[in-house]
């Protein structure tokens, strides 16, 4: 298991593990306020059903424990760097396209990050959790890093330009949520 200390000593980054599963079935069916933030458009007005949850995720970790210890990390835990090792939510990556669009194809490489609880919010633990995992992809020579958010969610927008994101692509009206249309939004962080 692949676990990375932050270079402030806020958060650790770690691989999944079975324990995961109880906060990942809570984080999909009860504690869902952070679906408002990453991609609501997707949210769905039916309920999740917990035993599904809890079977997806246990399959989630079964597979993970298959999968080489050599392998560029597509999605870390973030944990807080506390007695209990607190799991606060996760960072992951995912590929897009020339177009910026979402593709399980060859292309660029895009991250985003939640944290779950709302306690843990504005806190820091986000930018650490994201530089961190910035740091590793870069370390692993994924030179060009990509993030997409849509423009009403404005603590994701400033923590990228904390990083050094340059925004590059802007949908304009692209996303409808809750009625109302905003941009979606790509940024870039180059490796020099």
């Amino acid at each position: 298991m692949l676990e990375i200390l932050s270079d402030d000593k806020k958060i650790i980054l770690r691989d999944f593990i079975e324990s995961d599963i109880a906060d990942y079935v809570s984080w999909f069916t009860k504690d869902i306020e952070w679906m408002d933030w990453d991609a609501p458009w997707e949210k769905l007005d039916e309920e999740y059903d917990e035993e599904l949850e809890k079977e997806n995720w246990t399959n989630y970790y079964y597979n993970s424990l298959k999968e080489s210890d050599n392998r560029i990390r597509t999605r870390f835990e973030i944990c807080l760097n506390d007695a209990k090792k607190t799991h606060i939510g996760w960072v992951s990556s995912y590929l897009i396209d020339y177009d910026y669009r979402y593709t399980k194809a060859s292309g660029y490489r895009s991250v985003g990050i939640d944290i779950v609880p709302e306690q843990y919010r504005n806190r820091g633990f986000g930018k650490s959790s994201l530089m961190t995992y910035i740091d590793y992809l870069h370390a692993n020579n994924i030179k060009s890093i990509y993030t997409q958010t849509w423009s009403g969610n404005e603590r994701m927008i400033n923590l990228a330009k904390k990083l050094g994101f340059k925004e590059c692509k802007r949908n304009i009206r692209y996303r409808e949520i809750k009625g109302k249309k905003y941009d979606g939004l790509t940024f870039v962080l180059d490796k020099l």
